[in-house]
């Protein structure tokens, strides 16, 4: 059985947030939602890696925004609002590990699992359970990966035009990020798949025989930045850990905007480092 990232506040130790629905809101979404069937509420087994489960239909009707206003991240609540550990951040003056060889990948290519989020202001493609990251030797399963625009997490004050993450969760229910920054270059295939079959807002497509691969949304040169940190969504959890690659992979400027017209200034502000260790591989 399969869910979401969104599914998960009853189901494993770290709580990740559950939306309640509320009226469309706007800012974010550059094309007006297509109203869906109401979801269908489905319950997951407790194995942890069982983050995906099949979604049904969304009404889209988000409860937060990114704009100023009653809604916007000022207003965010539960542990957006008092944790010491918000994500993201501007990382300044990491300092120097040797963790070189630390993340061990396994990603195999699998059939395109692709829904249009549009209460969480996003599209994101699913993976099944064999999917997986050692973080050393503990084992995290790829649950999803999706997109913000412009990326999240700075490096000396800036931000990439967008970015590329995706979200693991290991049997003990640990929560593990990669962040991948995107630039404008050449065209990336599997981006071009992916957006060939982007469903109406609230939808989710899957298509049997379209292959596509995490593994072609990682740069060559696989050095980052670990940083403790929360979830950057409400209800913002802590607990999970960050690594945020070091180098961009391409995207052509016209996937960029092609995605941008779906979804765009979906990036929580910077939060406060407050002290926390950041590290970087050597």
């Amino acid at each position: 059985m399969r869910a979401s990232i969104g599914q998960l506040a009853s189901a494993v130790a770290v709580s990740l947030a559950a939306f309640m629905p509320g009226p469309p809101l706007h800012g974010q979404i550059a094309e007006p939602p297509e109203a869906a069937e109401p979801a269908q509420h489905d319950h997951m087994s407790m194995g942890a890696h069982h983050m995906n489960f099949p979604m049904g239909e969304q009404t889209c009707g988000p409860h937060y925004t990114y704009t100023k206003g009653p809604l916007g991240p000022e207003h965010w609540p539960g542990v957006c609002a008092v944790g010491r550990m918000q994500a993201p951040v501007d990382i300044h003056n990491p300092q120097k590990l040797p963790l070189g060889g630390l993340l061990k990948f396994g990603y195999q290519p699998v059939d395109l699992d692709v829904i249009n989020d549009c209460n969480q202001y996003r599209i994101l493609v699913r993976f099944p359970d064999n999917d997986w990251l050692k973080v050393g030797r503990k084992p995290y399963f790829l649950s999803e990966l999706h997109f913000r625009q412009p990326g999240e997490y700075a490096v000396d004050g800036k931000r990439p035009v967008m970015s590329v993450q995706l979200v693991h969760l290991s049997p003990e229910s640990m929560v593990v990020i990669l962040e991948v920054p995107v630039v404008a270059g050449r065209e990336n295939q599997a981006m071009k798949a992916l957006l060939q079959h982007v469903p109406a807002a609230g939808k989710e497509h899957r298509i049997a025989g379209v292959k596509i691969d995490a593994t072609d949304f990682l740069p060559a040169n696989r050095s980052f930045y670990r940083v403790p940190g929360s979830l950057t969504v409400p209800i913002c959890n802590e607990g999970a850990t960050w690594f945020v690659m070091k180098n961009p992979i391409e995207f052509s400027r016209a996937q960029i905007a092609a995605y941008a017209r779906y979804y765009h200034d979906t990036a929580r502000p910077l939060q406060p480092v407050n002290g926390r260790p950041v590290a970087e591989s050597e």
